[in-house]
């Protein structure tokens, strides 16, 4: 691995992740195969994107206008592909028979009651928890959970079936190993970003505990991340057979979802 095969993984990423336009050759998607395990990069891009949407419009509205508007463009911004594919795999897994049938379900463009109340429950869960969160809170839980979201899906990509689709590749050359370092990586970036709005509390929102008693949470939540990722790929493999890019779409969906919700309830516990 080489500085050069990291920036073409990197761009590949925020190509394929986001609806930035940014121009990839194959060189940067097979780089992108290789190295997924540099995913979390992309979630610290998501997690600040977050909080920048968060924080503004809680300036000018409520907490709950601010929770619809943050959820609205991280969808809009992954070109809602994640979303899609959390209504995919709810399709899915509502079926009854064979793999193939569930395949074939998961793989359909109709859009079924599996899929449909599997999407509403993420994005009613998602702003329950957003708009129960402050500024503060959303930093420290919702940041990181973008940050944590992405190393889910190393996770279930590692222990996932390689199937033939777009995520083939990626999931065939994720291992075990891939998830050690997309979970170091996701523990230097939290760590990091920890420390610094620690630091920025201390000095501008004077009294601030909340950052001091902020570490228990966020360990959870990473240790979530890797728990939520291994019952994804189990699902996936039982289920389908395989994990696909519909898979890794709703791992990063449904993640999102539990690990700010088990950072709430420890955060809840330590008060």
């Amino acid at each position: 691995m080489s500085c050069v095969s990291i920036f073409l993984a990197i761009k590949g990423m925020f190509s394929f992740f986001t609806a930035l336009p940014i121009d990839v050759e194959q060189k940067h998607v097979d780089s992108m195969n290789r190295e997924f395990w540099l995913v979390p990069i992309v979630g610290l891009f998501y997690g600040l994107f977050a909080g920048f949407v968060f924080c503004l419009t809680c300036v000018c509205t409520s907490r709950f206008i601010a929770a619809a508007a943050t959820i609205f463009c991280l969808s809009a911004m992954n070109r809602f592909l994640h979303l899609d594919g959390t209504v995919d795999m709810g399709d899915g897994l509502i079926v009854a028979g064979k793999k193939e049938d569930h395949v074939r379900a998961l793989k359909d463009t109709l859009v079924g009651a599996g899929g449909t109340v599997t999407g509403i429950m993420v994005v009613l869960m998602l702003f329950a928890e957003y708009s129960s969160l402050n500024v503060v809170e959303f930093v420290l839980f919702a940041v990181n959970a973008e940050i944590m979201a992405k190393n889910t899906q190393v996770v279930t990509a590692a222990f996932g079936n390689a199937g033939n689709g777009m995520a083939g590749d990626s999931v065939r050359y994720t291992t075990p190993l891939s998830l050690i370092k997309s979970t170091a990586l996701s523990a230097i970036i939290i760590l990091a970003l920890c420390f610094l709005w620690e630091c920025l509390c201390r000095d501008v929102f004077t009294g601030c505990n909340k950052v001091e008693n902020c570490w228990a949470p966020v360990v959870v939540g990473l240790i979530m991340s890797i728990i939520w990722g291994l019952i994804m790929a189990n699902v996936a493999n039982r289920n389908f057979g395989i994990v696909n890019g519909d898979v890794l779409g709703a791992t990063n969906e449904t993640s999102r979802v539990i690990t700010i919700l088990f950072m709430i309830f420890v955060d809840f516990f330590l008060e």
